[in-house]
């Protein structure tokens, strides 16, 4: 800053700039201690509302806006890595998944029932956890774990299937 001009109860102390009042200070702003360069933020007009917070247009120009409420969300779109599984699309507070494009399952090698009921087997041993979701290929059964040991069972989605590594 080259000028710094101040008049009535406005000053400048330690490194913050504060309104003062016979109650104390109204207001305190405080710059970071290196600039990389000018900024002014435009603040708005009045308080804003019960749970609204500043946003900024990333020009400077701040509004108030409502706050997302926790462990509320309304939706939530993009691609996403969970488990070695790859998600591109739009999750709603609806509870809904919507997925564009294609849904694809692979397998290499071709899943089958005995190699979720090998212990010893990859699939057991390698990346298992509990609600993972295998594609038997060639029957096109959906098997889900129990567990995220190599010993714990996979239940098929026709309600009957049950493959026990032993």
């Amino acid at each position: 800053m080259s000028r710094t001009t101040f008049s009535g109860p406005v000053a400048s102390e330690n490194g913050f700039i504060s309104v003062a009042s016979t109650s104390g200070k109204l207001l305190a702003i405080q710059a970071p201690a290196a600039l990389s360069a000018d900024t002014t933020l435009t603040f708005p007009d009045g308080a804003g509302s019960n749970g609204q917070q500043l946003t900024t247009d990333g020009n400077g120009n701040l509004s108030w806006a409502s706050a997302g409420g926790t462990g509320t969300v309304t939706s939530v779109g993009g691609t996403g890595t969970v488990n070695g599984l790859t998600l591109t699309g739009t999750v709603t507070s609806a509870g809904s998944l919507t997925l564009g494009g294609n849904f694809v399952l692979t397998a290499s090698p071709a899943l089958t029932i005995a190699a979720l009921e090998d212990v010893a087997d990859a699939i057991n041993t390698t990346g298992k956890y509990t609600g993972k979701m295998v594609v038997v290929l060639s029957s096109g059964l959906i098997l889900t774990a129990t567990g995220a040991t190599a010993a714990d069972v996979w239940r098929g989605s026709d309600g009957t299937t049950v493959a026990t590594p032993v």
